[in-house]
């Protein structure tokens, strides 16, 4: 009589709805909006869309900057899709490229965790919400952690198989990524140099050494086809332009270098900590050396600047399930019947519930999580409404430049900093103007006076918000509320008009501070009674 094979196991698909329905509550409840980058972003996409590649910025109100459309590919698709689907097209897109990360993450800790189930949905799951609190955001990235992911699913199956057909993906991500998002081109390769240490057989260093040649030959073609983009050999080299900029790295948030005190550096701190001690508890005999590379030197870019966590949290934690594989159970297989299907209901229902407070965030409480908002966008209309974009140049702060741009405007500059930077558009140091401004160290009038903007769009926490008395503009819109102002040159209008705009302005002030003051009144009577 024949011995029936044991069938083999596999987990429930209510456990798999539950582990991706979680991010999906998770980015619904940390997703606070659109990220202020997709103005630019929307406005590049929707001049290449109509007009076609281009090399001279036609963006901003200064002639003949070139320029290296780093994300030109990824801002066609921000276009298209919004174009097609509006604001929640955007939101349905990060939604769509988190489901695709989590995918990936799990087939990759499945594979070196050798089909660790249990393993590999939680360190899925906490990788993915650790990039939701920060990094998840309607940006070019978002398609590049794919790209990354994917890159070190194929190098780690190549390894795994010793099959070389999966090392064909290498170039095909070379050409998507430097075409989608030029400026992480680079970290490519920076993720591939601890599999190439890898490959080589040191006793000393306990590598793992596998087949080099098909490795360093793939290798070698991805770093070719780079050149496959409408920049050619520009797309890959303006990083080092544009990022070694000193002054980028003090004025932008992003780039500032790691700092103990600020929340997400005390997490990161932790996070080092933890997989630090891990990888040197399980340094004997069960750890790779690519791993351990990958480790240090995410680290080091970390402590450079904020921005550069993501590729920590992309590489650090996956690895556990090779160190944890023979420690976790691989499944549910030794519960009992009974008590399996309990489980099985109580994941069942926890999924449904997690699945509809999504949906009960996203339509009840929050539906325009999904809407473009800007608090300048008022002020934006009346520039729409009474002036033509071809003979109005508008001075804007470095944040708000895109929201110009997106009206049809030309901004004085804008989020995309390495734009203005002397070494790459090849006329003058826009940004360094600009950092030198708000720092207070250029004179206002004469900056004014160099360029004699027609319109003014301040918030504000810039510098020119309270040193504009005595210069050549009025107030045309003020926003109390949300700080901003928008101003207009004085010859623009008859001095009537001007007139009549200016005692209206100074009207509805009154009427403002004195609404202001009787409800300040009125709130000092009512907690008065009160104490009575």
């Amino acid at each position: 009589m024949q011995k029936k094979k044991k069938t083999e196991y596999k987990p429930s698909k209510w456990i798999f709805v539950l582990m991706f329905s979680i991010p999906l509550l998770f980015i619904s409840m940390l997703f606070w909006g659109l990220d202020n980058d997709i103005w630019y972003l929307l406005s590049e996409g929707r001049y290449i869309v109509q007009h076609g590649i281009y090399y001279i910025d036609p963006l901003s109100m200064h002639e003949g900057l070139h320029v290296v459309v780093q994300n030109w590919l990824s801002a066609s698709i921000f276009w298209v899709i919004f174009s097609a689907f509006g604001e929640m097209g955007l939101f349905l897109t990060v939604l769509v490229c988190n489901f695709f990360i989590c995918l990936l993450l799990y087939k990759l800790c499945m594979l070196i965790s050798e089909r660790n189930y249990i393993l590999s949905l939680l360190l899925m799951f906490a990788t993915d919400v650790l990039l939701l609190t920060s990094y998840l955001v309607s940006r070019p990235q978002i398609f590049s952690f794919i790209i990354l992911i994917g890159l070190l699913y194929v190098l780690e199956l190549y390894i795994k198989t010793e099959n070389k057909k999966y090392l064909i993906w290498l170039p095909i991500l070379s050409v998507i990524e430097v075409n989608i998002h030029a400026s992480l081109w680079i970290m490519m390769f920076l993720f591939m140099l601890p599999y190439v240490i890898d490959s080589f057989k040191i006793p000393l260093l306990k590598t793992q050494g596998y087949k080099k040649k098909p490795l360093f030959i793939y290798i070698g073609i991805a770093a070719v086809v780079g050149l496959i983009n409408p920049y050619f050999y520009k797309a890959i080299t303006f990083i080092f332009t544009s990022f070694t900029d000193q002054l980028m790295h003090q004025y932008i948030n992003e780039l500032l270098p790691f700092s103990i005190t600020t929340d997400l550096g005390q997490q990161m701190a932790i996070l080092i900590l933890v997989i630090g001690l891990i990888m040197a508890f399980f340094r004997e005999g069960h750890i790779r050396i690519r791993y351990i590379c990958l480790f240090a030197g995410t680290v080091i870019l970390g402590f450079m600047s904020y921005k550069a966590f993501s590729h920590f949290i992309i590489v650090s934690i996956w690895p556990l399930a090779y160190f944890f594989k023979d420690m976790c159970p691989k499944d549910f297989s030794a519960l009992p019947k009974k008590l399996l299907k309990v489980f099985t209901f109580i994941v069942a229902g926890v999924s449904i519930m997690a699945i509809g407070a999504t949906c009960y965030i996203n339509i009840a409480i929050n539906p325009d999580k999904a809407t473009l908002k800007h608090d300048a966008q008022t002020a934006m209309m009346v520039l729409k409404d009474n002036f033509d974009p071809e003979t109005t140049t508008v001075y804007s702060s470095f944040n708000d430049g895109g929201l110009v741009e997106f009206y049809g405007f030309k901004p004085y500059i804008d989020p995309r900093a390495e734009v203005y930077l002397k070494v790459n558009n090849k006329k003058e140091d826009i940004f360094a103007e600009n950092y030198y401004i708000q720092m207070g160290f250029y004179d206002i009038k004469e900056f004014l006076n160099k360029y004699n903007f027609t319109h003014l769009l301040v918030h504000m926490s810039d510098m020119l918000y309270n040193n504009l008395e005595d210069s050549n503009y009025f107030i045309l819109y003020e926003n109390t509320e949300t700080g901003y102002r928008l101003y207009a040159r004085n010859d623009l209008f008859s001095d009537e008009e001007r007139q009549r705009i200016i005692d209206d302005y100074n009207k509805t002030v009154a009427e403002a501070k004195a609404r202001s003051e009787a409800e300040a009144k009125a709130k000092n009577e009512a907690e008065q009674n009160a104490q009575k």
